[in-house]
């Protein structure tokens, strides 16, 4: 898999339904709710998986990218493909994109995973599969699937605008191209104006019935660091994944599962608030520890910053934070600094493992300007050591947050379980 990293990303169709063809067109045999969007993606289809399994569907799920195993991307009723199948659906995907680059078609590593996703998920029977975008969404290699049950399209905002453009309403188009004719369309809560223009459009131009979520109705009861309390649309339950930003998935996710009964699913109001509430994410304002209180969080561009910062804002109020920061080169990191850093006690930088890394120097300095007085900004040449220095300085009136990438928050957080650990014994 990662030999095929090397092809990096190459947005198209082409490539994807070659293969498809190859080992007998599998998404033709499954039911998809198909998500796309900036940010939110990963948490609503864990959500909405959770949701459909707990009502009695054998339900796959697709998402990306992963945290700790690369395997959590193939997830069938929450559960990681073995890695005895991934061996052998990886070797017949292999296989078949040995036979296509022989005709100049070599499939990326994304789509190569599309391919036994699909091949997996019919394996297992599915009754249904979430299915979420990698990038963009009308050249996507999931949009080689025909005809969803129902679209779902989260919060947008900037990001990879080398590859999607420059502007919300170009972004938008490209998330939008996964809209079919007829099909209804989610559309989560407090986007651009921009944003929803297109997606109005291209709803109106496909006689596809579209669903805008509203927060007017929704009212939050608790807000604590392990879950939130909710009332929304005559259901109150609760939203184990932390953050206010959750509240806004949730209500996305309620509507694309009332949405869902009316195809044919039977998704009470019961088991839509068991589903949520088992739902399960890893670096999502993840507090992997109480004492000290650490947090990590995956979020690398500036929608994802700011709803960090949001759950800093309300849940961490009063404490001295020291963060751990790490960042791709190719992210709007100043930006993303700009948001973070204010909020900061300690800042201390560092290299994310991947080619596409800024350095932790060049953060520590891009950082340095954003830095208030008294502020210690300092770039850490390794992981372990930025994490001793932070679990040092760490006492009941602070905060640990990691944050600036998922490829960080992967490497993080089981460092970090490890060294608590260990200063425990």
């Amino acid at each position: 898999m990662d030999s095929t990293a090397k092809f990096g990303i190459k947005p198209g169709l082409e490539r994807i339904t070659k293969m498809m063809a190859y080992v007998g067109n599998p998404q033709d045999k499954l039911r998809f709710i198909h998500v796309a969007g900036t940010n939110g993606k990963g948490s609503t289809c864990t959500m909405l998986a959770s949701i459909l399994s707990n009502a009695g569907y054998k339900t796959g799920l697709f998402t990306s990218p992963y945290v700790i195993d690369f395997r959590e991307r193939f997830m069938v009723d929450g559960e990681m493909i073995s890695e005895e199948e991934f061996a052998e659906l990886m070797t017949k995907v292999k296989t078949v994109n040995d036979i296509l680059e022989k005709s100049g078609c070599s499939l990326t590593q994304f789509e190569l995973i599309t391919a036994v996703a699909f091949l997996w998920f019919v394996r297992m029977e599915c009754d249904v599969v979430v299915l979420e975008c990698g990038l963009g969404g009308r050249l996507d290699s999931t949009n080689v699937i025909k005809e969803p049950l129902c679209s779902i399209i989260t919060k947008i905002s900037l990001d990879h605008t080398d590859i999607l453009g420059d502007t919300v309403e170009k972004i938008a188009a490209e998330k939008a191209g996964i809209i079919k004719p007829g099909r209804p369309v989610v559309l989560a809560p407090n986007q651009p104006k921009a944003a929803i223009s297109v997606v109005e459009r291209k709803c109106a131009e496909l006689g596809s019935p579209l669903i805008v979520s509203g927060m007017d109705t929704v009212s939050v009861k608790t807000l604590l660091p392990t879950m939130t309390e909710v009332i929304y649309g005559g259901l109150r339950y609760m939203v184990p994944l932390a953050g206010p930003h959750q509240v806004e998935n949730s209500v996305t996710v309620i509507n694309a599962a009332r949405e869902l009964n009316d195809y044919g699913f039977r998704l009470s109001d019961n088991k839509i608030v068991a589903g949520i509430a088992k739902a399960k994410i890893p670096a999502r304002f993840d507090i992997i520890s109480h004492d000290p209180l650490v947090v990590v969080d995956g979020a690398h561009n500036p929608d994802g910053i700011a709803a960090l910062c949001d759950s800093i804002d309300a849940l961490l109020g009063g404490r001295s934070i020291i963060g751990i920061i790490g960042m791709l080169r190719d992210k709007a990191y100043e930006s993303a600094l700009s948001e973070i850093v204010p909020r900061l006690d300690t800042v201390l930088t560092v290299t994310p493992d991947s080619p596409r890394a800024l350095s932790a120097k060049e953060l520590a300095a891009c950082a340095q300007q954003f830095a208030g007085d008294g502020v210690s900004v300092k770039a850490v040449d390794n992981l372990r050591k930025a994490a001793s220095i932070a679990l040092d300085m760490t006492d009941e009136a602070s905060a640990i947050v990691v944050c600036g990438s998922l490829y960080l928050a992967s490497d993080m957080l089981p460092l970090m379980k490890e060294m608590i650990d260990s200063r425990k014994d």
